[in-house]
């Protein structure tokens, strides 16, 4: 067990500390401020074992525009730094201490002197106040050592088995150990959404609708979004890793930074050449760690000019707004001059004790301030990561700022580990002999327990060949910001209550010097709060757990539940690139947002895409997007009931394939002619389905019933030009039971009500327009079947709306069909369960889910229950494991919340049921309902990843979606 270092001076009551050593000659650098020149003691290290500091801990102030020194503690003066006043600077209460004043030279008059053409300036070498002295492609050095940087690649945990978890968790810890006996520095950050990158990228993919009268432009439209995803200050989870190189510094190196500071050109030259060399010497080295980092499960790249840009900005920016930190990153060597960017960002500065520090800085031309809390993690509880606890590093995620990490370790080699244990079972051995031998009296219960413990470690280390039971040491470190201290300080009482009662976090004193613990290449502050524990429990912090779901171009849908990322979609992406179904469940009870998230994809896809967009809207709330300005002149809203006669009828809605729309020669004409085949099949078995579900309940069951449509049909033919009146003469040609059948179906098949829609051949030109972006084909007014109510006791109007709404789904299809294959295309199907119920509607799926990739279409079909998906390929085993999307909103009832996880392809039994049920809790009212701009949660299964998303429209640029999708009569002005 590492001792503990005596506590300094200034902690020990009653005693003064002892006088600061005289400076040497070469200890001391000059700098310039506010034209005076001030001496004092050289920079800070950059070992990474902890260093006491020779002055008051917690009193210290920094500007990065200068090099850092300990703060001067003078009564009733002012200090003023770089241009910033602080005020009077109190004394320090009870300390027994008063700092000696500074030193102050006056730099002595020189002659002035004639310079060589192009000669040396006489400006004063620079010497960074940071540890760091250069950084080359993803190496960081330090006068004393070197780190490769890596980005480590975001690992998706939620809604995961426990089994995936447990194997990525050792696959990591496996990692880990084989980087033994090297400093690691962990470095969590968080980056603003890239808005303007994305609207580049969205505007180059886009074919938007031209800009209609009274509708938001596309230009106001990018500008809306990029604001509206520039608002969560959370958005990129951003982890970085630092490895220690072996003898990363050599002395001709360390020669070569101090040459490069201080020489002329040629003796600059002559240090760039020693530090060349010195990294040429580690290139063997490096390419080891990089293999590992990379085939690893860490997934670690090295880190991008862009990217050191980003952490060294962010570590020395704490606390500042990252948005105005996106600064070019043209190459990736950092000279020692170089460092000024990042030396001279921010200037912290904190009072005696203080619990924060403050980090003042200039945004886009405005002057900021923020006050930083900095905590470490202390002692821990039993943890059971996965099956009860999250990791223990990514609790704060769901926090609603963003919380830094910074986390110094190394994994001990086993001789190393050994030898610690041995030390504490030895105290421990000593304990026990001095209650039972000296005192006669039995060691407590919790020796004993100390015991077990350190015999259990040490038999995993002789016995464990995995390398998970190797030991590693550690300080953990995290800081919070705040407009105001008491802001911070709210803050840190927040991230405490998230990890109680497992994790204690502690607030810690020298809050300045643990703060510089943030920026890469600075040292340890403290050995206090030291972690340790087996590489299998590091394992299980898991930083580099995030949400990926989505995509880097579509539309901005989508937010994260836990960080607010943004997320847009393109619905055709994983269609055109992976071949995958483009078929997608929306799942969900009332009030779960279907309807909303059917509407707002639609409107999504038509505005940015010129998509043709077809929706079959039982209840009418849809029909009001084509009412919205964007869209005038490219959406339609039709009431099929009123519509021509023919409409509907089943011989025409089954599309005729064109030889055209295959390829030349025969393997083509055969596609063909099987294709052609198939359409006869399936207008016959249309045909005699809509029949069959015309009859009355009674008649439909008898045995002869099927023979006798069979017959009729073929005696009609199967050529589109047909239509019902004709089935119904061919039955009348069958004999008795023929007329009987026909004299059944007369009531219902009356050309005055809804039943012409099935007589007659339609009008071509109305569902075939290429204009219509949008069609909403409105069923409202069709009477559904009741609940609960056997079939023999439905009404005329009853029976027929079920064969009417899935004639209308065929139209969709048949539309989809005559559209230009390459053009993008999505229909949107509600009351999935009256599909499912059918042979008509089961065909239409599965026909739906075999060519939506042929004809570049997103199938949407919505329904409150998930077993009837599940139904329409027997289980997870069909169309339900082909499904790439699924989207799956509130749902309150057990079994419908088991299968919404099956169908999620997600496990049951281990609590994902309760989640189901709180999604889109918080927009409810009683009154109301849910709020026409409360955003609607629902669980995204999306390929391999399944993640909990907002769909969010509270933009004003969404103001009109949101009111043509408010399914409230009152809202929405119905009346």
């Amino acid at each position: 067990m590492t001792a503990t270092p005596s506590a300094p001076a200034w902690e020990q009551p009653d005693e003064l500390p002892a006088p600061a050593p005289a400076l040497e000659q070469g200890d001391q650098q000059r700098y310039e401020q506010d034209d005076v020149y001030v001496e004092h003691p050289a920079g800070h290290g950059s070992d990474y074992l902890p260093q006491q500091a020779d002055y008051p801990a917690d009193y210290g102030q920094h500007s990065f525009a200068t090099p850092d020194i300990p703060a001067i503690a003078v009564p009733g003066s002012s200090m003023s730094y770089g241009g910033y006043s602080d005020g009077p600077t109190p004394a320090i209460a009870g300390a027994g201490w008063v700092a000696p004043a500074p030193q102050v030279s006056v730099p002595p008059l020189r002659a002035a002197r004639d310079l060589e053409t192009g000669g040396e300036p006489e400006a004063g070498a620079y010497v960074p106040d940071l540890a760091l002295r250069g950084i080359n492609r993803h190496l960081a050095r330090t006068s004393t050592g070197t780190m490769a940087w890596y980005h480590l690649a975001p690992r998706a945990w939620s809604m995961r088995p426990d089994h995936e978890r447990e194997a990525l968790m050792g696959a990591i810890g496996l990692a880990l150990s084989r980087l033994t006996g090297r400093w690691l520095h962990w470095r969590v950050t968080w980056r603003p959404y890239p808005a303007m990158e994305w609207a580049r990228r969205h505007d180059q993919w886009a074919t938007p609708l031209p800009d209609r009268p009274g509708g938001v432009s596309w230009d106001s439209w990018l500008v809306a979004h990029q604001r509206d995803a520039l608002r969560s200050p959370k958005a990129i989870k951003e982890v970085y890793l630092g490895v220690e190189v072996r003898g990363g510094r050599g002395r001709l190196g360390r020669v070569g930074d101090a040459l490069a500071a201080r020489g002329g050109r040629r003796i600059r030259n002559l240090a760039g050449r020693l530090v060349d060399t010195e990294m040429a010497a580690m290139d063997a080295e490096i390419s080891e760690i990089d293999q590992l980092m990379a085939h690893s499960a860490l997934g670690g790249r090295p880190v991008s000019a862009g990217d050191m840009t980003h952490l060294l900005y962010r570590s020395c920016g704490m606390g500042l707004p990252s948005a105005a930190m996106a600064p070019a990153a043209p190459h990736t060597q950092w000279d020692t001059e170089d460092l000024a960017a990042v030396d001279e960002l921010a200037r912290w500065t904190t009072e005696p004790y203080a619990p924060t520090v403050r980090v003042q800085g200039v945004v886009a031309g405005h002057r900021m301030t923020r006050h930083v809390a900095v905590a470490s993690l202390g002692r821990m509880g039993e943890l059971d990561v996965p099956a009860v606890d999250l990791p223990w590093m990514t609790v704060p995620d769901a926090l609603s700022v963003p919380v830094e990490w910074s986390a110094r370790m190394r994994v001990l080699d086993s001789e190393h580990a050994a030898r610690s244990l041995r030390r504490v079972a030895d105290r421990v051995d000593a304990q026990e002999r001095h209650y039972q031998s000296e005192h006669g009296l039995a060691a407590p219960p919790g020796l004993h327990r100390q015991i077990e413990q350190a015999s259990q470690v040490r038999d995993e280390l002789d016995t464990d060949h995995t390398g998970l039971s190797a030991r590693f040491e550690g300080w953990w470190r995290l800081a919070v910001a705040g407009e105001t201290e008491a802001e911070a300080l709210a803050h840190l009482e927040t991230l405490r209550a998230a990890y109680h009662p497992t994790i204690s976090v502690e607030h810690p004193e020298a809050q300045y010097h643990l703060l510089r613990e943030f920026i890469p290449g600075e040292p340890l502050a403290t050995r206090a709060h030291t972690r340790r524990g087996s590489v299998g429990f590091l394992a299980t912090a898991m930083p580099q757990v995030s949400d990926i779901i989505g995509d880097t171009h579509g539309p901005l849908i989508f937010t994260a539940a836990h960080s607010g990322r943004p997320i847009p979609w393109d619905l055709w992406h994983d269609i055109d690139t992976r071949q995958s179904s483009g078929l997608t469940p929306v799942i969900g009870g009332l009030g779960a947002g279907k309807t909303f998230l059917m509407g707002s994809l639609a409107f999504h896809a038509v505005r940015a895409q010129s998509a043709f967009v077809t929706l079959i809207d039982p209840s009418g709330p849809l029909t009001r997007l084509a009412g919205l300005p964007e869209l005038a002149g490219y959406a339609r809203a039709v009431d099929l009931l009123s519509a021509p006669a023919g409409t509907l009828n089943p011989y025409s809605l089954i599309p005729t394939p064109h030889r055209a729309h295959y390829p030349d020669g025969p393997e083509g004409r055969v596609e063909f002619e099987q294709d052609w085949a198939s359409a006869e099949a399936q207008r016959i078995t249309l045909v005699i389905d809509i029949i069959t579900q015309l009859l009355p309940a009674a008649i439909r069951r008898d045995s002869d019933v099927q023979q006798l449509l069979l017959r009729s049909v073929h005696a009609v033919g199967t050529d589109p030009s047909h239509d019902l009146s004709e089935v119904l003469a061919a039955l009348r040609t069958q004999g008795e039971q023929g007329e009987r059948l026909a004299g059944s179906l007369d009531p219902i098949l009356s050309t005055s009500g809804p039943a012409r829609l099935l007589l007659g051949q339609p009008d071509g030109e109305v569902w075939d327009s290429n204009t219509d972006r949008l069609l909403v084909l409105s069923t409202r007014g069709l009477t559904l079947p009741r609940e609960g109510v056997d079939q023999q006791d439905w009404g005329l109007d009853e029976q027929l709306s079920l064969p009417l709404m899935h004639l209308a789904s065929w139209l969709a299809y048949r539309r989809v069909y005559r559209l230009p294959r390459q053009a993008p295309k999505m229909v949107g199907l509600d009351e999935l369960r009256w599909l499912s119920m059918t042979a008509s509607g089961r065909t239409l799926i599965t026909q739906f889910a075999r060519d939506n990739r042929k004809f570049r279409c997103r199938v949407l079909i919505a329904g409150q229950l998930a077993s009837d998906v599940l139904r329409l390929g027997g289980d997870e085993s069909g169309l339900a494991a082909l499904c790439h999307d699924v989207f799956v909103g509130r749902t309150s009832d057990e079994q419908a919340q088991a299968n919404a996880l099956r169908l999620l392809r997600v496990p049951t039994g281990i609590g994902y049921e309760t989640q189901l049920g709180q999604l889109s809790g918080g927009g409810l009212s009683e009154i109301d309902g849910m709020a026409a701009d409360a955003p609607r949660e629902f669980l995204w299964r999306s390929g391999d990843y399944c993640e909990q998303v907002r769909l969010d429209t509270s933009g004003e640029h969404l103001a009109g979606l949101r009111h043509a999708l408010d399914t409230n009569a009152v809202r929405a002005g119905d009346r």
